[in-house]
């Protein structure tokens, strides 16, 4: 699962997307969630919700649409490094 926590103008919105490319938004602005869909459905031609970049290339859209990246996190590759043994 990958979790972008961005700041839009004056509101913090949460995006969530399932290891299945399912989008969640958390905004209460109609305008930015277009926004996160429009760049959701580009990110998904380029890359695969499950590849190591999508929450990377994700951020960095938005990013150029003027959102403050606050955080991004993807809890796959968290739990994968978790369990390694080194």
């Amino acid at each position: 699962m990958i979790k972008i926590l961005a700041s839009f103008i004056d509101e913090k919105t949460l995006i969530t997307i399932d290891d299945d490319g399912v989008l969640s938004i958390d905004s209460k602005y109609d305008k930015i969630t277009e926004l996160i869909k429009s760049v959701h459905a580009r990110a998904l031609k380029s890359y695969g919700p499950s590849d190591g970049f999508f929450g990377g290339y994700m951020a960095m859209q938005l990013d150029k649409y003027g959102a403050k990246i606050l955080e991004v996190s993807d809890t796959e590759e968290d739990e994968a490094e978790e369990n390694t043994v080194w």
